[in-house]
């Protein structure tokens, strides 16, 4: 198991404010990547409408009294939503599809708060750290193998820092600054794409 075993349970427990916002800022670490797919795959208005709602998202956590419609957010985006029932699913659309769950999970989680969307969002970023590091040695690793991995580690810190960061914090601008902080990350993905690139 790469994450200790009560690190998905403490995730389940956070407010629904709290996994949207977790989930948000693990879909700003992964806008590059999106964006880098919207451009090798020519997809028009892609990255202009992730960016939309991200930016959307971040005024409704900086603002608790704002009267933003998230489900019009979230119909708004879903065209540019990888359908993932492909058969043919490029290493690039996987990359995309782990940004889109955690760009989802993040409204969901206020929209729906099943109490599961902060792990969808965690799950899916490190998956995409997973793959590529499965997709750059051409070989699978154990996760006793992977957790011992710099790549790996990183992301596990991330999200551990990002978890205790959110549990107690006062919903408040202040917090929301230093998430969005975090979710910028200096423009480096997670799997280190960045949009100078």
């Amino acid at each position: 198991m790469i994450f200790g075993e009560k690190y998905f349970d403490l995730l389940k427990k956070l407010s629904p404010w709290r996994q949207s916002l977790f989930a948000l800022v693990l879909a700003q670490r992964q806008f590059a990547n999106y964006a880098l797919w919207c451009d090798v795959n020519e997809i028009k208005g892609g990255k202009k409408a992730y960016q939309k709602t991200l930016d959307t998202m971040w005024e409704f956590h900086q603002d608790k009294f704002n009267t933003i419609d998230l489900e019009k957010v979230l119909d708004e985006f879903e065209p540019y939503l990888l359908d993932d029932e492909k058969d043919d699913l490029s290493v690039g659309d996987l990359f995309s599809l782990d940004a889109t769950l955690s760009i989802s999970a993040s409204i969901l989680a206020i929209i729906m708060h099943e109490g599961e969307e902060a792990e969808m969002a965690s799950r899916a970023s490190l998956s995409g750290v997973v793959r590529k590091i499965e997709q750059e040695n051409s070989q699978e690793y154990s996760d006793e193998e992977l957790r011992e991995m710099e790549a790996v580690d990183n992301e596990v810190n991330f999200q551990v820092e990002l978890l205790e960061l959110l549990q107690d914090a006062k919903r408040e601008p202040s917090l929301v600054k230093k998430c969005f902080e975090l979710g910028v990350n200096q423009g480096i993905s997670n799997i280190g794409v960045s949009l100078e690139d």
